[in-house]
């Protein structure tokens, strides 16, 4: 073997070497909370904004992926919900292209009030996210525009790591983690509503 090339094979071993002990230390350790959080200004009225959030027929205009949502009584992890003030539903959730990919969420809205919603995920139907993580929620708050313009929408989202490689994935880059999950799309919540005026919600609404 020609030295040049002898070299060039040690180097690509230790490098490799490096970089395998670098991902089993990242991946070490007890597990931890991994947070996002995102503000987004709206020139919407803050009691417009609040009638999207309450219309689950709505959700799906403004959270990505979403194609289908369906209210729930029974049949999730969750058996309890009115009891508990929560609402139970299943997403359809499906790339857009890809229809083969797609899969589905049991949520549960933990919290329902005129200006925030918490959202927990129950289960997904791939388990993809239960193998890295063992819970999973977002917050969407409404507030005033402190210049009296308009509403405030700020989002956030947390997951608690139960794998290795998700330590790694919120060490190394826990940002582009919490965007895969987090699927509320802000900017589409801040965009004024299209329904016509007049026009009546005809699906399920949140109670509050």
């Amino acid at each position: 073997m020609h030295p040049h090339a002898r070299k060039i094979l040690l180097a690509v071993a230790v490098l490799t070497g490096i970089g395998l002990s670098a991902k089993t230390l990242l991946s070490r350790g007890p597990d931890f909370e991994i947070r996002f959080e995102r503000q987004v200004p709206s020139r919407v009225p803050i009691d417009e904004l609040r009638a999207k959030l309450a219309s689950l027929e709505d959700w799906t205009a403004w959270h990505h992926q979403f194609r289908g949502i369906t209210p729930r009584s029974d049949g999730s992890k969750d058996s309890s919900s009115a009891e508990n003030g929560r609402r139970l539903i299943r997403v359809l959730v499906e790339p857009p292209k890809k229809q083969w990919k797609r899969f589905e969420l049991d949520l549960a809205v933990t919290r329902s009030t005129r200006d925030r919603i918490e959202v927990e995920l129950l289960a997904d139907s791939k388990g993809r996210i239960e193998k890295l993580f063992s819970s999973v929620g977002w917050t969407i708050t409404l507030l005033p525009d402190p210049q009296g313009q308009g509403t405030l929408i700020r989002g956030e989202a947390r997951a608690r790591t139960t794998s290795a490689k998700a330590r790694m994935l919120g060490r190394v880059a826990p940002r582009i983690v919490m965007n895969q999950l987090f699927y509320p799309d802000l900017e589409a919540l801040a965009l004024p509503e299209r329904r016509r005026q007049g026009e009546k919600h005809n699906g399920q609404l949140l109670p509050f």
